[in-house]
């Protein structure tokens, strides 16, 4: 079977253009934008109340720049970041089911909305959680079956895996995201939608390789572009940003504020194209488009 893949990335491009509420639920659900700031300066800290620290710390082979005082900031930080993790895990439950029905809606005749897809997200939060949780297996099992052979025998050992391991990433990836289609789109249990998935790979398996090079040559003119847009904007953001404080904290608060909305639309944008290519890959696979009998009429 053909796919016509310019015209599913044309459509993606479109469709994440006009469709923007989409960003949201294609920020969580993936192509989430990192913004990169500059927060190796130093922070002073009072050496001559602290030098049983840096003595310890120098000891130990330790930089002396995470002394006591900044270790509550940096153990602060981390816990911050752990829990926006989780939440960002929470959200990722909703948000996949959510713009693939959201997609599915727009592209094939029906009605969207933000709310209804939202809604249809959170119905399959569970089942999400129980497909993710079989595909971390299945990682973990195959990065087992790379990483123990090396150990236990040689190290060639793991170059002669590797190959064999990239072409069974490439199944299991395809299995579980063509999975997550069928699931929302056929409302299918978690066994039912793996197996139509890992069907589906087993009978496109040239036109899932060539998704992968179209993914893949995308993504790099993606990170290209964006690239060059973060070096013009992130520079002065760091230059601000470094001449208005020292201190780590308001470094951190700064880089925030200031870079992370840019960051969000950017994720926002790319997490939903990619999201919307898979959507309609999907269905090129199980519905074939048919010659028209009548000029088509173009829906928002």
């Amino acid at each position: 079977m053909s796919v016509d893949f310019g015209n599913i990335v044309r459509r993606a491009f479109d469709l994440a253009w006009r469709f923007k509420s989409l960003w949201v639920f294609g920020l969580f659900a993936g192509g989430m934008s990192t913004f990169n700031m500059d927060w190796t300066k130093k922070v002073d800290a009072p050496e001559a109340d602290l030098g049983f620290a840096y003595d310890w710390f120098e000891r130990m082979g330790l930089p002396t720049s995470l002394v006591p005082s900044e270790m509550g900031v940096i153990a602060a930080i981390l816990l911050w970041v752990a829990v926006l993790a989780f939440l960002f895990f929470i959200c990722h439950l909703i948000a996949q089911p959510a713009i693939i029905d959201g997609v599915n809606k727009i592209t094939r005749g029906g009605q969207y909305a933000w709310g209804t897809s939202f809604s249809r997200g959170a119905d399959f939060f569970w089942r999400f959680l129980g497909l993710i949780m079989v595909e971390i297996v299945a990682v973990v099992a195959l990065l087992a079956a790379i990483i123990v052979p090396a150990i236990v025998l040689t190290p060639i050992t793991l170059l002669l895996t590797v190959p064999v391991a990239l072409v069974l990433f490439f199944f299991i990836y395809h299995t579980f995201r063509l999975a997550e289609v069928a699931m929302v789109a056929r409302d299918n249990a978690i066994a039912d939608a793996i197996i139509e998935g890992w069907n589906l790979l087993m009978q496109n398996k040239a036109n899932c390789f060539l998704l992968n090079l179209i993914m893949i040559g995308i993504g790099l003119c993606f990170m290209i572009v964006l690239g060059i847009a973060a070096l013009i904007l992130y520079f002065p953001i760091n230059v601000l940003v470094l001449a208005l404080t020292d201190n780590l904290v308001a470094i951190f608060m700064l880089a925030v504020f200031i870079g992370l909305p840019v960051a969000l639309v950017l994720g926002g944008y790319t997490g939903t194209f990619f999201n919307a290519l898979y959507v309609q890959f999907y269905f090129r696979l199980v519905e074939p488009p048919q010659p028209a009998t009548a000029p088509a009429r173009a829906t928002e």
